[in-house]
């Protein structure tokens, strides 16, 4: 066998070791989800902003809307608490 595939054939395999040992584990298992283009594209396009995978800019964005929801409680919290004690 040429030197070159037999490379190739071992890199093959190694490949296969390593999808089945991820795929055997829940956190480095592969998921997948359909997307529309347009949503594709405009993940695409942020994961080039932040020079990161589209898995790590989702998970980015997620966290983002995470802490603007909280803030947007706390900032609710803080008017209520205001207008209770301006009612007193």
């Amino acid at each position: 066998m040429a030197p070159s595939l037999d490379k190739k054939l071992k890199q093959a395999i190694r490949a296969k070791r390593k999808r089945h040992f991820n795929a055997e584990q829940e956190q480095t298992r592969k998921k997948s989800i359909d997307l529309d283009y347009r949503v594709w594209e405009k993940l695409s396009q942020k994961a080039h902003e932040l020079d990161a995978t589209l898995s790590d800019t989702i998970e980015y964005l997620l966290s983002e809307a995470n802490r603007s929801e909280s803030a947007n409680k706390q900032v609710d919290t803080l008017k209520q608490d205001l207008s209770n004690l301006l009612d007193m």
